[in-house]
């Protein structure tokens, strides 16, 4: 879709009732969960344990990672140091 024709359709917007509305809100809701789970699928299968990472988060800014153990929808990553910190997968970075 291009940019041109984007807009166009959001100007349409205005023309619909609201329970069109709510339905075109509940599509999209439903797409972006649905584009959500493919990419974590897709990122928790090229992620191991012992895997060296980083996290996309000021706290753990500029700091690598290793993998300990990889859960349903985080996983847990040891610094040298000795700290743990249990992370969402979708802000691991490799």
């Amino acid at each position: 879709m291009t940019l041109s024709h984007l807009k166009t359709t959001i100007s349409q917007l205005s023309s619909l009732s609201v329970s069109e509305l709510r339905s075109l809100n509940g599509a999209v809701v439903d797409m972006i969960k649905l584009k959500r789970n493919m990419e974590s699928t897709i990122k928790k299968a090229t992620l191991s344990v012992g895997m060296l990472v980083k996290v996309n988060h000021p706290r753990l800014a500029g700091k690598e990672l290793e993998i300990k153990k990889i859960n349903r929808t985080k996983a847990t990553l040891s610094l040298n140091g000795g700290a743990v910190y249990t992370v969402p997968i979708s802000l691991i970075e490799y």
